[in-house]
């Protein structure tokens, strides 16, 4: 029973860790019941976030400042924000909100620059 408890919570941690979808190492690592478990209790999870409206994998400890400057790693484009519509060219600096940036910063498209 212990077994099957501590394969559950790293599961569950793997949601936090590794995002909405399991690396492929991973998905070699677990069995069935266990990859379907993970689906579910990541739309569980993605669900709740919809109907509160806050993204819970942002930030573990919430920030001092909700602005964070960034430079542009790769030509992004015209994209629209939550504030604002910025022109994200490729080595330009930006002032933008952390939860707009935070997507673009795990794909590798900015960088965090020491404010």
């Amino acid at each position: 029973m212990a077994y099957v408890y501590n394969r559950t919570e790293v599961i569950q941690s793997l949601r936090w860790k590794v995002g909405a979808v399991l690396p492929l190492e991973v998905q070699q690592k677990v069995n069935y019941s266990e990859e379907e478990y993970f689906k579910n209790h990541s739309a569980a999870l993605e669900s709740y976030m919809s109907q509160m409206e806050v993204d819970l994998t942002v930030d573990m400890v919430p920030p001092k400042d909700p602005y964070i400057k960034v430079r542009v790693l790769d030509d992004i484009g015209d994209v629209f924000l939550s504030d604002q519509s910025p022109n994200l060219a490729r080595h330009s600096i930006h002032f933008l909100k952390r939860t707009d940036a935070e997507l673009f910063i795990s794909q590798g498209l900015m960088e965090e620059l020491p404010s």
